[in-house]
């Protein structure tokens, strides 16, 4: 799954539980540095951890955490590598789902 998030963007925190796979979701970050908040699997409320993402990172979650709340809460504009062109962030999810 691709998604683009403009400068703007936010998600709010979800889960994927509608999913059969047990198998890691692989995220990978191009664009714009954002926040990318990770829960647990019982509630989208605090405890969680923020994240930073930069450009080229990738960021992977199985097992129990597979099922765990998670969102983008801000996404920081202009921090982009200028060798990319691009503005905002795009994200690369790899996932099995399963259906």
């Amino acid at each position: 799954m691709i998604n683009f998030y403009d400068q703007d963007a936010r998600m709010g925190m979800h889960r994927d539980s509608d999913e059969k796979s047990d198998a890691p979701v692989v995220s990978l970050s191009l664009g714009d540095t954002c926040v990318f908040r990770f829960g647990n699997p019982e509630t989208r409320t605090k405890p969680y951890t923020d994240v930073e993402l930069r450009s080229g990172d990738l960021f992977v979650f199985g097992g129990p955490s597979r099922l765990a709340y998670h969102g983008v809460p801000r996404v920081h504009p202009g921090t982009a590598p200028p060798e990319l062109g691009l503005t905002g962030r795009l994200n690369i999810t790899l996932r099995v789902s399963g259906l």
